[in-house]
Parts: structure tokens; C-alpha cells; sequence
């Protein structure tokens, strides 16, 4: 991980994943379903699903509210290097976070800080 200043994090091979819409999903017909968690904090749902399909394992992440629903699906090789990114978020001091960029094979997933009135938080696209 980058120990500071920003930059990229990770490997830059990796298998498939990226970015899906609000809306969309990550998966075909022959997609399997392996664990499955459901998180809620405040007015959000956070899924957490662990899929295989011909071509790999991947966690398929999305957070729905009342009105939207958006899907990130990382490879099974970059799951380590999202919970060292998350890790990172949490445990360092607000005043020396910076945003973060983890390349995984053709996909880039940004990773940054943001503030509303409702307090901070770490946005993932």
C-alpha cells in the first residue's frame, strides 16, 4: 500500500471486475452465488455477495437506499487489497488521509474522502 501522498495502490494485473451502474448488475445466468451478507447502517442496505462464474470468483458490492442502487464488483484478487484500502481509511489520522487509486487488470477503483452535512465519508467508484 502507498504510505502516503496519494497514488496507486495494487497489483496492476489481476482478472476482470469494474465499475457497474446504479442499477445494473455484475452477473449472467450462469453466475453462482456463494455466501451472502446484508449490512444497514442508517438508511442504507449494503450487500455483500460472494459470486463464481466461468471466469472467476468475484465480490459483488451494493449499496441500495430508498431510491437508488449501486454495484461495484471487484475480482477475487483484488478483495485483499480492498480490505487494506478500507483498513487504511479507518485507522489513519483525518488530517493525513489522502485519496487512493487500486488498479485491478483494465479496471481502476478510486477511493475517496468525502464530507456532507451528515459527516464524512469514504466514496468507492
Amino acid at each position: 500500500m502507498d504510505g502516503g501522498g496519494g497514488g496507486m495502490v495494487g497489483p496492476v494485473g489481476g482478472g476482470g471486475g469494474g465499475m457497474v451502474g446504479p442499477g445494473g448488475g455484475g452477473g449472467g445466468g450462469s453466475d453462482v452465488e456463494l455466501v451472502s451478507k446484508t449490512l444497514q447502517f442508517e438508511h442504507k442496505l449494503f450487500y455483500f455477495d460472494l459470486k463464481e462464474n466461468p471466469r472467476g470468483r468475484y465480490l459483488k458490492i451494493s449499496e441500495k437506499t430508498s431510491t437508488t442502487r449501486s454495484t461495484i464488483i471487484v475480482p477475487i484478487a483484488g478483495v485483499a487489497w480492498f480490505l487494506d484500502l478500507f483498513d487504511y481509511y479507518i485507522r489513519t489520522d483525518e488530517r493525513d488521509v489522502f485519496s487512493k487509486e487500486l488498479r485491478l487488470d483494465t479496471k481502476v477503483f478510486y477511493f475517496d474522502i468525502g464530507e456532507n452535512k451528515r459527516g464524512r465519508y469514504l466514496k468507492v467508484t
